[in-house]
């Protein structure tokens, strides 16, 4: 009878470590918050209308939005806007934009541009960016889960033929797990259209995908596409998915786990006093989310409710994004009280070392450095040998005092590796072939001569240079030029770009430069 008993609980200790061992967090830990359009407050409110004018002007008719120049990601968020709002003949409108988007012209032209629809065939089309798929397919979800019961019956029944569709084409695709931001929203797509539908080969699927991006963040407790101010919001809107429309109970399960741990480093990497996440950026489409849309910058400034410490979107920064605000009020917010708390205020500097197991070419593990100071923060990435322009291999950030902040990085010329320390960041070659490399530096209140020195002077931040290397061209930068770079033309009037020549031969065990930050309160 023992025996027995031990058989029993031994059994239900297997089957409750398995499918509760995800979420190891309480109900006490979590800050949720849940939204209404009637009970935004001031700020939320400005963030919604700020993108709801931009896309559909009062006084337009919705006709006038619709047309060859729209952006469908964008459009589809309009008509979810206007459904969230839902006053005087917002449905109404919010019906014909989607109506729009499964007409016989666009439904061609969508294919193309965007693969919503395609996958009903037996191939699958790839002339057009397969990744809108799964942004435009997770919206119409939101759109038939919440709004369906006010449809016309016609309309609903598009949308599930789209949906159906969609999911063959997502399956034919099989998009790799560690494709994070797209791969969690593929997961759920694939769950809740196969559970919605009754069609298990893609219930599977979908549970099955997320098992596997659970298990790769669970071998280093990082994500591929790590530090990444935008994808990271992509990640958080997926998981949300996850957490509140996942029919699996495993799902939601793995969707919190996911959306804790994550929300945890981020807030590690986060400096509240600088209202920015520190480098190194796998990717990244500017260097300080006040004056750019960075999606997370979406969620941190929706989680502190305070516009004196909010990461407030830019909305005249590059890569604008503010449209995540509705997926945001859609599905609610969810955050580790822990994780608030740090977004709100700078606790204690901290030194940070990460790996992760990131598919760009180079290392297959890459390593990350980081430290943050009250004021200034700089962080290092080693392994990377992908060049590309959203990508930030060394940074550095600092308080100007003035409420700007000052910055510098290394961009991801595949040319260099980084690392920091507590105390200063150094550069090695990591190209044989390399002849230069760059660095791009935004200091208010300087000129070129500063950079002449061995202690270049960028206001109260100090930075000591050592190196044997000559910079063969220190240049004030251009609008043009800056906007071809970090893909901005007004926030940062000028920047300045440092060319310095690698000898041949080099010694890759050498640095090529060692800096030395010094913070001074004036």
């Amino acid at each position: 009878m023992k025996k027995l008993h031990l058989l029993v609980f031994v059994m239900v200790t297997l089957f409750f470590g398995t499918t509760m061992s995800y979420s190891q967090s309480k109900q006490s830990d979590w800050f949720e918050k849940k939204f209404k359009y009637k009970s935004l407050n001031n700020f939320e409110l400005k963030i919604f209308n700020e993108f709801l004018d931009a896309q559909f002007p009062a006084g337009k008719k919705v006709e006038e939005i619709l047309n060859e120049k729209a952006s469908t990601r964008n459009t589809i968020r309009v008509a979810e806007a206007l459904l969230f709002r839902n006053q005087q003949k917002d449905a109404l409108d919010a019906f014909k934009i989607i109506k729009w988007l499964f007409t016989a012209q666009n439904l061609e032209e969508g294919s193309k541009n965007y693969g919503v629809w395609r996958g009903s065939g037996n191939t699958l089309d790839t002339n057009y960016d397969q990744n809108m798929r799964e942004f435009i397919g997770t919206d119409l979800i939101i759109i038939y889960h919440k709004y369906k019961k006010i449809m016309p019956p016609d309309l609903v029944i598009e949308i599930e033929n789209c949906l159906k569709n969609t999911a063959k084409g997502d399956l034919m695709r099989n998009v790799n797990p560690d494709y994070n931001n797209i791969s969690i929203m593929s997961s759920f797509m694939l769950e809740y259209i196969g559970t919605t539908f009754n069609l298990p080969i893609y219930t599977n699927a979908g549970i099955n995908k997320a098992k596997q991006i659970i298990e790769n963040f669970k071998k280093y407790n990082t994500l591929c596409e790590y530090n990444t101010p935008t994808y990271y919001g992509v990640d958080f809107t997926g998981l949300a998915l996850w957490r509140e429309l996942s029919y699996a109970q495993e799902m939601k399960e793995m969707g919190k786990f996911l959306e804790y741990e994550l929300w945890l480093d981020v807030a590690q990497f986060y400096n509240a006093n600088l209202q920015n996440i520190s480098g190194p950026y796998l990717r990244s489409y500017g260097m300080d989310m006040k004056k750019y849309t960075a999606i997370v910058g979406v969620f941190i400034a929706t989680a502190v409710d305070d516009t004196l410490i909010a990461t407030i979107p830019g909305k005249l920064g590059p890569h604008d994004e503010s449209n995540f605000i509705l997926p945001i009020f859609d599905l609610g917010l969810r955050m580790p009280k822990k994780a608030l708390q740090q977004f709100k205020k700078f606790e204690s500097p901290r030194f940070l070392t990460r790996t992760t197991p990131n598919y760009y070419e180079g290392d297959k593990l890459k390593k990350i450095t980081a430290a943050i100071q009250e004021n200034w923060m700089m962080g290092g990435l080693w392994g990377n040998r992908k060049v590309s322009g959203i990508l930030k291999t060394g940074t550095m950030h600092w308080n100007n005092l003035n409420g700007d902040i000052g910055w510098m990085f290394v961009p991801g010329e595949g040319k260099t590796n980084v690392k920091v320390s507590e105390t200063q960041m150094e550069i090695y070659l990591a190209d044989s072939v390399a002849t230069q490399f760059e660095l791009l530096v935004y200091a208010p209140h300087t000129s070129v001569t500063d950079f002449k020195n061995v202690v270049w002077d960028l206001g109260p931040m100090k930075i000591e240079i050592q190196t044997p290397l000559k910079s063969s061209l220190t240049e004030s930068m251009t609008q043009d030029a800056i906007k071809k770079t970090i893909e901005s033309d007004i926030y940062f009037p000028y920047a300045y770009k440092l060319i310095f020549s690698i000898p041949t031969h080099w010694d890759a065990k050498e640095p090529l430069m060692i800096l030395k930050p010094s913070y001074r309160l004036k």
